[in-house]
């Protein structure tokens, strides 16, 4: 088994958007906040402690089967890799996932797969796809850059 092979352990924060489940690593996320207090003036940011974060709204993106947005997102995750900070908005925050193995992607997932998610923790509650922290503040940045219209990542 390489090193690319081998199942990290650690703690999650479950979320579901759509009828699908993910996972962020939880020493990746700085806050959860109710949507209705993200207002910035567009859908491509939020206000987080009042500080202004771009925003990757997933079900924008088609995670979980989701494509349209009734309202606001139920929930906001906030995620940081490195220096950059980012909001996710889902559709609702399950609670944390302690002792979760992750294990890498199999070989043949779509590269808009491997680009947004780091790996599957196949135990956690059933099974979730983890994101990765400096793919949504990427896509968070492309999305304000296109005007909020949830193109970030797709394709």
């Amino acid at each position: 088994m390489g090193v690319e092979d081998a199942a990290t352990a650690g703690r999650l924060l479950a979320f579901r958007v759509g009828e699908g489940r993910f996972a962020v690593a939880l020493e990746s996320v700085l806050g959860v906040q109710d949507p209705a207090q993200t207002a910035a003036g567009d859908g491509a940011a939020v206000m987080f402690r009042g500080r202004r974060l771009a925003a990757l709204d997933a079900r924008l993106l088609g995670w979980g089967g989701c494509r349209d947005v009734v309202g606001l997102g139920a929930a906001v995750v906030v995620a940081v890799s490195g220096a950059e900070a980012a909001a996710l908005i889902v559709d609702s925050v399950e609670g944390i996932v302690a002792g979760a193995a992750v294990q890498p992607l199999p070989g043949l997932v779509a590269p808009f797969v491997r680009g947004m998610f780091r790996g599957i923790a196949p135990r956690a509650e059933g099974g979730r796809l983890v994101v990765d922290p400096a793919a949504v503040a990427a896509g968070a940045g492309k999305t304000a850059a296109d005007g909020g219209r949830g193109e970030a990542g797709e394709g």
